[in-house]
Formats: structure tokens, C-alpha cells, sequence
């Protein structure tokens, strides 16, 4: 158990059809694919969707919730949690405020938490959302906040963190627990670049709730921007072993996003 949450903690959150789509709004992935390297990312990425989803074991939203369970019990054996205080109070507000906006609900019940490190992450099991004090800091108001705590909500609501249990429970099936288990780790690593496309549609996601609940979304531009900062210029062959796109990616999507279905161009 152990394993799986270093491994969904290295990804960062623990990500093309949404419950929360409607006609009005399209979700663009060009942005994403501008370049050979992330079209590539972006076409496996989709076939290996599409084999979970054909031939995957099934994973029930029950089973998704008793795997949130058993990470939270581990999380709090590794982690330091922030159980009080006017952060932990604004992060479960803003939290029910975007609960609130979910268009057909898969039925997660959402809780947030805070946990003290330096890490700069959010991540997400089971409904459960995970804020490092790092990223809470990091984040300059409670737009920002929202459009984070948004992104993790999609990352349950789009049904990525099934996914993984899906192949999960696969291996397992074909191999037996132990060596399935195993086998299922190293294969997410190898198909960690794939998650690329998913992010961006979580950011989406993320925008959408965040304007629905009534949040300045352009927040979002001004995350990845500044983001960007810490990163080394955008590179092909580094980006294949990534498991999130680089942050300028994100904003430019984000840009497109808010244009094309809000006609909101973002002033920086």
C-alpha cells in the first residue's frame, strides 16, 4: 500500500466524454497536441483509454471509496495533517461551494485535507482531496484555490483514479496478486506520460466549476504562469517522460479554453 501512494504522490494528483459536458461547452485538446512529441502522447494515450475501458476490470465507485480509505490511513501514518485553523476551514468552504456545481454527480462524498510539508502538490483517492501546505501557500487567493481543488474533483469525476485500479485489478487477475501488483506499478510508470492529456482536461474541468461557482477563472492563467517559473524551457524528449504537461502548455490551453467557450481573453 505503501507503494501506491508514493507512486499516485509522485504524480501529483493522482488525468473524452464528461458527465459535466454539455452543448455549450467543448473541451479543445490542439493546444495539447501542437507538437509531435505531445501528439504522440496525446494518440497512445487515447488507445490505452480506450483498452481499459473495453477490457478492463470493472471498478465500482464503491471500490473506489474503500480504496480512498486505505490510502487515508496510510497517508496519515507518513504525513503530518493540519486538523484545525482557518486554512483547513477556507479549503472544505471553497470545497462545498464547487461540490455543489458538479453537473450528474458520480456520488463521491468529497472531503478535502491539509497536509504540512514543503512538497508543492494536490492529489487526490476516493472523493478524498489532499492539499500540501506548500501549494496553499503558493497559491495567491482563493480563485487559485478553487481552480486546484477543481482540478482534483475532475480527476475523480472523469474516473482516472479508477483507472489505475482498473489496471490494477487487471494484473492481478492475469497474475495473481502479488506479482499482478507489481506488474501493474511498473506499467503505470512506463504510461505515466499518457496522464499529459488527462491533466489538461482536469484544468478544464477545474475552469468550468470554478466559473459556475462563481470564481474569477482566469486564476488559472496566473497559476500556470506563474508555475512556469520554476521550469526549464519546454523540451520534446524531456516532456515523453513526464507525467504532467509543462506548465506554459497548461496556461495556453487554459487561454483557449476560457475564449472558446467564455470569450474571456485573460489579462496578465
Amino acid at each position: 500500500m505503501k507503494k501506491i501512494i508514493l507512486f499516485l504522490f509522485t504524480l501529483n494528483g493522482v488525468f473524452l466524454n464528461f458527465a459535466q459536458n454539455n452543448t455549450a461547452i467543448t473541451y479543445d485538446f490542439t493546444c495539447f497536441e501542437e507538437d509531435e512529441t505531445s501528439s504522440f502522447i496525446g494518440f497512445f494515450g487515447d488507445i490505452e483509454q480506450s483498452i481499459l475501458n473495453n477490457s478492463g476490470e470493472n471498478v465500482s465507485i464503491s471500490d473506489e471509496k474503500n480504496f480512498g480509505k486505505e490510502f487515508h490511513i496510510e497517508c496519515q501514518k507518513n504525513f503530518q495533517f493540519i486538523e484545525k485553523g482557518k486554512e483547513v476551514e477556507k479549503l472544505q468552504f471553497l470545497l462545498n461551494l464547487l461540490v455543489k456545481n458538479i453537473h450528474e454527480p458520480k456520488g463521491f462524498e468529497y472531503s478535502i485535507y491539509l497536509i504540512d510539508t514543503t512538497m508543492l502538490n494536490a492529489f487526490t483517492v476516493g472523493g478524498r482531496i489532499y492539499m500540501t501546505t506548500e501549494m496553499f501557500n503558493f497559491c495567491k487567493n482563493d480563485d487559485e484555490l478553487v481552480c486546484i481543488i477543481g482540478h482534483e474533483i475532475a480527476h475523480n469525476e472523469l474516473g482516472h483514479i479508477s483507472d489505475n485500479l482498473k489496471r490494477i485489478k487487471s494484473a492481478e487477475s492475469l497474475l495473481g496478486k502479488q506479482i499482478g501488483t507489481i506488474s501493474a506499478h511498473l506499467g503505470m510508470l512506463i504510461i505515466t506520460p499518457f496522464n499529459q492529456k488527462k491533466e489538461i482536461h482536469c484544468d478544464m474541468i477545474g475552469i468550468d466549476l470554478a466559473k459556475k461557482s462563481g470564481f474569477n477563472a482566469c486564476a488559472e492563467i496566473s497559476l500556470w504562469t506563474r508555475m512556469s517559473k520554476s521550469e526549464s524551457e519546454y523540451n520534446q524528449l524531456n516532456s515523453i517522460f513526464s507525467s504532467h504537461p509543462y506548465s506554459l502548455k497548461r496556461k495556453a490551453c487554459a487561454e483557449n479554453h476560457l475564449n472558446t467557450n467564455y470569450k474571456i481573453n485573460c489579462k496578465q
